[in-house]
């Protein structure tokens, strides 16, 4: 039998990368959404809120209000940053002095 507190860890924990990829994700496509966009601002003011309000709202209805719980997910949604800043950074091109080949 798994304890209350871990059981609620291993419930929130994915649940927080799941959240944490919907934040991260709808930043990524918000940005690149920009460069068509004549109201820039009011775009990006929009999606901030928006994801802003889901990941909160998603973060506190699956942590139960519990601070286990929250901390739990909040591991999770840094979990997704590094991910997605790993998989997105630009590639390098060429070499530089002093890499190797």
């Amino acid at each position: 039998m798994i304890p209350g507190d871990l059981q609620q860890v291993l419930y929130c924990l994915p649940a927080g990368m799941v959240i944490g990829s919907f934040h991260f994700g709808g930043l990524w496509l918000t940005i690149h959404r920009l460069t068509g966009e004549r109201s820039r601002g009011v775009m990006f003011a929009a999606g901030f809120v928006l994801r802003s309000f889901v990941t909160l709202t998603a973060v506190f209805m699956v942590s139960g209000g519990e601070w286990i719980g929250m901390t739990a997910c909040l591991a999770g949604i840094l979990i997704m940053r590094k991910i997605y800043i790993f998989n997105l950074q630009p590639k390098a091109i060429g070499y530089t002095k002093g890499s190797p080949r």
